[in-house]
């Protein structure tokens, strides 16, 4: 079971053992979670350039539970993020505990997420 920590933690899971996050679904912790990512990714494990696209992505996906989870509720959620080896694979994982909805007929500028 991977480490959960909590973002006030001194101590940050480091690679390979498995890291896990979970942060109320704000776009002011997304830059939190990337910073943590990022150190845990960091090493003479991967290229640099595949770490910095691995952020990019995770923090692509954070900002979509920020933006949409929780659209139109009261209610704020929880984002988390999972980042794990097993047998030399790499997985990443964004989750929320935020709602689906239907895509709107006008997406807008913004796209759909």
């Amino acid at each position: 079971m991977p480490k959960s920590e909590s973002l006030g933690d001194a101590d940050v899971a480091q690679w390979p053992d498995p890291l896990r996050i979970s942060t109320p679904a704000d776009g002011s912790q997304v830059r939190v979670v990337r910073r943590r990512l990022t150190r845990w990714l960091h090493g003479d494990h991967l290229d640099p350039d595949l770490v910095d696209d691995l952020v990019m992505a995770v923090s692509e996906a954070l900002e979509n539970c920020c933006d949409h989870a929780f659209t139109g509720s009261s209610a704020s959620g929880t984002m988390t993020l999972t980042a794990q080896t097993v047998d030399a694979t790499l997985t990443i994982t964004v989750a929320d505990d935020g709602c689906w909805r239907e895509a709107p007929t006008e997406p807008g500028i913004r796209g759909r997420g």
